[in-house]
């Protein structure tokens, strides 16, 4: 009986979420902002990213709705228990990734600051930016004084084309693999 009650809460706070959503989009279309500035800008993960988690936890929770009603699951097991909290967890992750704080990557003239799930924050300096490789999906961008890449540039976000107009800016390096990848990242 807790455990319906518990879902009941659940629904509410997803359709709560929703209609965050929906208003979120609405003013996001009448105040538009693009950032065209190279000095200034922050790459972030769309408001689309939080819209497909509350498709796939709406879709999620419909699911396990109709088979708790028909009796086809058994809702303590420990593999249930594991499923519905990997699905839980990746479905706040694509609905959070879009709030500012969460997946950030924030330039401010010579300062880059990274920051990953909240807790995670890194700050680099765009002059110690050696070179970065042009992969699947992004750039991997490599600092002087490490082997290792430093943080990683999606190229499928908004913002991502003022970073790599700063870097042809600043004359550093893009190294592709491919010559046909070179024009899909540069369009």
């Amino acid at each position: 009986m807790e455990f319906l009650t518990f879902l009941m809460y659940f629904k509410f706070f997803i359709v709560a979420f929703l209609v965050c959503i929906v208003l979120d989009l609405l003013t996001a279309r009448s105040s538009k902002k693009k950032s065209s500035s190279l000095d200034s800008f922050v790459v972030r993960a769309p408001i689309d990213f939080a819209i497909l988690g509350g498709i796939a936890m709406a879709f999620f929770l419909g699911v396990f709705s109709i088979c708790e009603d028909i009796g086809e699951i058994e809702t303590y097991s420990p593999l249930f228990t594991w499923i519905v909290g990997g699905m839980f967890a990746l479905c706040l992750l694509l609905m959070a990734a879009p709030i500012q704080g969460v997946w950030d990557i924030m330039v401010e003239n010579d300062d880059i600051t990274v920051i990953k799930g909240f807790l995670y924050r890194r700050h680099w300096k765009f002059s110690t930016i050696c070179y970065a490789k042009a992969g699947r999906g992004g750039l991997k961008v490599y600092v002087q004084g490490r082997k290792r890449r430093a943080f990683f540039v999606d190229t499928m976000l908004p913002a991502s084309q003022n970073f790599i107009k700063r870097m042809e800016k600043e004359g550093k390096p893009i190294v592709y693999q491919h010559k046909d990848q070179a024009e899909q990242i540069k369009e």
